[in-house]
């Protein structure tokens, strides 16, 4: 499928039915009001960077729910897709449509970009995802500590992985305690394409399995 598209109706003060393309060559979202400038468009090759997540809406209790997308690209400029379900309404519906953009995020531009890093690092190339810096024999990450947070390396070896339905997480086995850190995939850039990256790099180790 060459394309997919959606139509976003991003909440009460705006009703407008925006149109969204997820593209296999660019992104474009009718994100605009602007009638000569609509729409914001990404080509496949500048896009690098998303996470999502969702925001609960409350006032003295939770009454509503809000979809948040962001995607970046190469030049620093963040394209924000959101869409809110008020007191259950249409929730099942809105939650598919927050479902689908998301795997098409990832069918369409980053699943790419994971060969890309799985590739390096076959090849023997050092890389960083976030914060997580990738060699041949190790990995780094930054620590929080006590009073600031370290640098600390952890060979490839002692390198284990949790995952949570809102975080991801690195511990070293030697020492888990102390030396973990978890990244949300809301608030933390391309913790999903780190997930991808770093487990199949431990399975192909036959370090961890998944099922």
């Amino acid at each position: 499928m060459e394309e997919r598209i959606f139509f976003i109706k991003r909440g009460f003060r705006d009703n407008a039915l925006r149109k969204l393309v997820l593209n296999q060559n660019f992104l474009k979202f009718e994100n605009n009001d602007f009638a000569e400038n609509l729409n914001t468009v990404f080509q496949k090759d500048e896009i690098k960077d998303f996470r999502y997540g969702i925001r609960w809406i409350k006032f003295e209790f939770t009454y509503g729910r809000e979809y948040q997308i962001f995607i970046g690209n190469k030049k620093d400029n963040i394209l924000k897709i959101t869409f809110k379900s008020y007191l259950g309404r249409k929730r099942d519906i809105l939650h598919k449509q927050y479902a689908e953009i998301v795997d098409g995020l990832w069918d369409y531009y980053f699943s790419d970009i994971i060969n890309q890093h799985i590739n390096m690092y076959n090849d023997g190339k050092e890389f960083t995802i976030g914060d997580v810096h990738f060699t041949k024999d190790n990995i780094s990450l930054n620590i929080s500590g006590i009073f600031n947070q370290k640098r600390v390396t952890i060979p490839w070896e002692n390198v284990r992985t949790k995952n949570y339905y809102t975080y991801f997480s690195i511990y070293s086995i030697e020492n888990p305690q102390d030396l973990n850190r978890g990244y949300n995939y809301h608030q933390d850039w391309n913790v999903s394409v780190l997930y991808s990256v770093i487990r199949t790099i431990l399975k192909n180790k036959e370090i961890e399995t998944y099922n």
